[in-house]
């Protein structure tokens, strides 16, 4: 009678299915930090675009408001958990307006500023 030997199979199998476990542990964690990464991308666009348009808006009415700003000026609202303040800032030297830009959330701050020139 022959005998076989079956202890080298499961061995084999206990070996296979650790590498695969390894294998998708490193994967699944991989997956996590970029999804992650992702939000926080996606959290920080959109902040921007508000800044932009908030900004381009101000820089608007600024050019074509038919009265002076002769102090400065600080409006405050919130949009989607975000608080945008704008400050206005009149320069007396360059006969220019400073506008500046400011949108937070409890995680992050974005400021944009830029000067118009009112013709």
């Amino acid at each position: 009678m022959k005998y076989k030997k079956d202890g080298f199979v499961s061995i084999e199998c206990i070996i296979s299915l650790s590498i695969i476990s390894l294998a998708v542990y490193i994967i699944s964690t991989s997956l996590y930090s970029n999804y992650v990464i992702v939000n926080t991308n996606k959290e920080q666009l959109e902040m921007l675009n508000l800044a932009k348009t908030n900004l381009e808006l101000t820089k608007y009415q600024i050019k074509k408001s038919s009265n002076e700003f002769t102090e400065n000026t600080k409006n405050t609202k919130i949009v989607n958990s975000y608080e945008i303040s704008t400050i206005i800032e009149k320069d007396i030297y360059y006969e220019c307006h400073k506008v500046n830009v400011e949108v937070k959330n409890e995680k992050n701050n974005i400021s944009l500023y830029s000067y118009v020139f009112k013709q």
